[in-house]
């Protein structure tokens, strides 16, 4: 099945990320801030994983829509951006 095939989605973006710290350091580094507001106006829609992971808690998707809660808390014009963009993951 190709990316096209599966919900519409064209591209995909992957990160490999050690850890639930690591992943908290990932969204709220300057430059993945700063690269943001300049993505977002060419996204149409985003699903936000976890789509593969090696960690079997059982709750890893609940605790990284708890650090995106976070990010959305303390950054509310890119939760605004963001939020048009999200579909069921």
């Amino acid at each position: 099945m190709s990316l096209g095939e599966q919900d519409g989605f064209t591209h995909a973006y992957c990160v490999g990320i050690a850890d639930l710290a690591a992943l908290r350091r990932y969204m709220h580094d300057p430059v993945h801030l700063a690269g943001d507001p300049q993505i977002m106006p060419y996204l149409s829609r985003i699903a936000i994983g976890p789509d593969l992971s090696d960690d079997m808690t059982p709750t890893l998707a609940a605790e990284i829509l708890a650090l995106h809660e976070e990010k959305a808390a303390l950054y509310p014009q890119w939760a605004a951006d963001l939020t048009p963009l999200l579909t069921a993951a």
